[in-house]
C-alpha cells in the first residue's frame, strides 16, 4: 500500500510541474482586451457626435454654405470610422459646390476624396479623382493638400504593386512632392515632421528616426488620430531596431487610441496579433485579427480586409493546435486528480481499518489484563502480546500521521500549480474545500483532538470551534504539528499564511499552556497516542 502511494505521488508531481505562461507584455495587453470589452461605449459616443451634428442639418434657415461646412464636419468623423459615409459626405460637398458654382470648395472635396480612396486601397478611382483636378486653380492651402495626396498615393499603390513584382513608374515623384511639402510647410507642423520622420524610415536611420518621432509623439495629444499614427510608426521603428517589448508597448498605445476614439481604419491591433507567436498566445491572436476584420469590413477597407485575412490562416491554425493541447492538458489533469481522490479514498479505508484494528487489540488487552489475576503464566502471556500489539499500535499512527502529512503536501502543490491554471474564484473554492477535507479526515483519525488540545490550555484560554466549522487556523497549525510538521515555513506554505504570521500563532498558543511552554508541542504530538 505504501508503495502504491508513493509511486502514484512522483507520477503525479511530474505530470503537475508544467508552469502557467505569462506573455512578457501581459499588464499591456490586459489594457487592450478591457478596452476592447468596453469598445460599444466608445463607438456609442461616436455614433452620438455623429447624430447630433446630422441633427443640425434639419434647420429651416441652413444656408448652402452652411450645410457645407456641416458636411465637412460629419467628414471628418466618418473619414476614420466609415469609409462609405466619408464618402457620401464628400459627395454632398460637391453637390453643393456645383450649385454654388464655387469651383474652390469642390477642389478642396475632390482633393480629401483622392486622398480618403488612396487610404482605403481603392488606387484606380483615386487616380481618377486626380484627373479631376486643375492644379493651375489651386490656393495655398490646396496645394498642400495636393502634394500630400499625391505622395500618399504614389507611396502606397508601389507598395500594393511591389507584392506582384510590379514597378510604378511615377514612383520617382514621391521625394518631390515631399521636397515641396518640406519646402512650403512650417518646420513645426505634424505634416512636415511627419514627412521628415517618414524620410528617415525609408533611409533606414532607425536610431535618427526614433528620436525625432519621440518628440514628435511627445507634442500630440493622447486621444488625437495623429497620435495613433505616429505610435504605430514608433513601434515599427522599435521592430526594425529589434527591441521587441518597446515594439509591442507603441502598438499598444496605437490600438488604444484607436479604440477609444471608435478609429476602425485601424492597424495596431492586426500587428500585436501576428507578434503573438507563441502557441498559447493564439487564441488572443485570434480575437484581435478577428476584431480587426471586422473594423475593417465596417469601415469597408478594401486593401485592410485583403491584408487582415491573409494572416488568417496561419492564427487559426495554430489556435487550433494550441486548443488541442489545451484539451489533452485538461484531460491529464482529470485523470490525475481522480488517481489522487482514488488514494486518497483508499488511504482513508487503509487507516480505518488499521484504526479498527487498534481498537480490536485494545479490547484484546483490556481481556488479558483481567486474566493477570488469575494466573502467573497468563501474565507472561499477555504481557508478550501487549508488547507487540502495542508495537504494531505505534506503526499504525506512525503510518497514518505519514499518509496524512504527504497527501496534504501533494494537494497543496497541486493547488498551487491550478491557481496558474483556473479562475482565483474557482481556486478559492478548491482551497476551502481543500482544507475542509483535512479537517474531516484529520479528525476520524484523531477525534478527541480538540479536547485533548484545549486540555493543555488554560481554562479561560480554550479555543471554541465556531458552528460550521471543524479546525479553527490555531488547531489546524497544531495538528499540522500532531502530524510531525514542525517546520514554520513548511505549515505556512500549507496554510497560505506567512512564515511570521505561523510563528506569531505558536508563540501565543505556547503563552497559554498550563505546563511548561517548551514542552507544549511535544505534548501536542502525544495527542491520540493512546487511541
Amino acid at each position: 500500500m505504501r508503495k502504491l502511494f508513493y509511486t502514484s505521488l512522483f507520477v503525479f508531481a511530474l505530470a503537475s510541474c508544467s508552469e502557467n505562461y505569462e506573455h512578457p507584455m501581459e499588464d499591456s495587453l490586459r489594457k487592450v482586451d478591457q478596452a476592447l470589452e468596453d469598445m460599444p461605449e466608445y463607438v456609442a459616443l461616436k455614433e452620438n457626435r455623429i447624430n447630433v451634428i446630422s441633427e443640425s442639418l434639419s434647420a429651416k434657415d441652413l444656408t448652402l454654405q452652411q450645410k457645407h461646412a456641416v458636411y465637412g464636419r460629419l467628414f471628418e468623423e466618418y473619414a476614420p470610422y466609415q469609409f462609405d459615409k466619408a464618402l457620401e459626405m464628400l459627395e454632398m460637398q460637391e453637390r453643393i459646390a456645383d450649385t454654388l458654382a464655387d469651383q474652390s470648395l469642390k477642389t478642396t472635396a475632390l482633393l480629401n476624396k483622392a486622398f480618403l480612396l488612396t487610404t482605403s486601397g481603392l488606387y484606380h478611382e483615386a487616380d481618377q479623382t486626380f484627373s479631376q483636378l486643375d492644379t493651375l486653380s489651386f490656393d495655398y492651402q490646396q496645394k498642400i493638400m495636393w502634394y500630400n495626396a499625391r505622395q500618399k498615393f504614389l507611396t502606397d499603390y508601389q507598395a500594393y504593386l511591389k507584392t506582384s513584382g510590379i514597378d510604378l513608374p511615377e514612383a520617382s515623384k514621391i521625394i518631390s512632392y515631399q521636397d515641396l511639402i518640406l519646402e512650403n510647410t512650417p518646420e513645426d507642423s505634424y505634416l512636415n515632421r511627419h514627412i521628415s520622420i517618414m524620410r528617415l524610415i525609408w533611409a533606414d536611420r532607425w536610431e535618427e528616426a526614433y528620436d525625432e518621432n519621440m518628440l514628435l509623439i511627445e507634442s500630440l495629444n493622447k486621444s488625437s488620430r495623429d497620435y495613433a499614427v505616429q505610435a504605430y510608426w514608433q513601434g515599427f521603428i522599435c521592430e526594425n531596431l529589434e527591441r521587441k517589448d518597446e515594439n509591442i508597448q507603441w502598438w499598444v498605445e496605437s490600438a488604444l487610441c484607436d479604440i477609444r476614439g471608435a478609429i476602425k481604419d485601424n492597424a495596431a491591433l492586426c500587428s500585436i496579433a501576428i507578434k503573438l507567436t507563441d502557441p498559447r498566445d493564439t487564441e488572443r491572436a485570434f480575437r484581435y485579427i478577428r476584431i480587426s476584420l471586422e473594423d475593417a469590413i465596417f469601415y469597408n477597407a478594401k486593401l485592410r480586409m485583403v491584408q487582415i485575412a491573409s494572416t488568417m490562416p496561419w492564427i487559426e491554425k495554430t489556435y487550433i493546435d494550441g486548443q488541442t493541447a489545451q484539451v489533452e492538458d485538461t484531460r491529464k489533469y482529470l485523470l490525475f486528480i481522480s488517481l489522487a481522490a482514488l488514494l486518497l479514498f483508499l488511504s482513508i479505508l487503509f487507516l480505518f481499518r488499521l484504526h479498527i484494528q487498534g481498537k480490536k487489540k485494545a479490547r484484546t488487552i483490556e481481556s488479558q489484563n483481567t486474566m493477570l489475576a488469575e494466573s502467573n503464566q497468563s501474565i507472561i502471556h499477555t504481557e508478550e502480546t501487549l508488547r507487540r500489539t502495542n508495537l504494531e499500535l505505534v506503526e499504525a499512527n506512525a503510518a497514518k500521521e505519514e499518509y496524512l502529512g504527504l497527501y496534504l503536501s501533494m494537494c497543496s502543490g497541486y493547488l498551487d500549480k491550478l491557481k496558474k491554471t483556473i479562475a482565483r474564484e474557482q481556486y478559492e473554492s478548491e482551497l476551502k474545500n481543500f482544507y475542509k477535507t483535512f479537517d474531516r479526515s484529520f479528525l476520524q483519525l484523531y477525534p478527541t483532538f480538540v479536547d485533548e488540545f484545549n486540555a493543555l490550555l488554560k481554562e479561560e484560554s480554550r479555543i471554541v470551534v465556531k458552528d460550521g466549522e471543524l479546525l479553527t487556523t490555531e488547531l489546524r497549525i497544531f495538528a499540522l504539528i500532531k502530524l510531525g510538521i514542525t517546520q514554520s515555513s513548511h505549515i505556512a506554505s500549507l496554510l497560505r499564511y506567512s512564515v511570521n504570521t505561523i510563528y506569531n500563532y505558536r508563540a501565543q498558543i505556547k503563552n497559554l499552556a498550563l505546563t511548561d511552554r517548551e514542552n507544549f508541542e511535544d505534548l501536542v504530538r502525544n495527542i491520540g497516542s493512546r487511541h
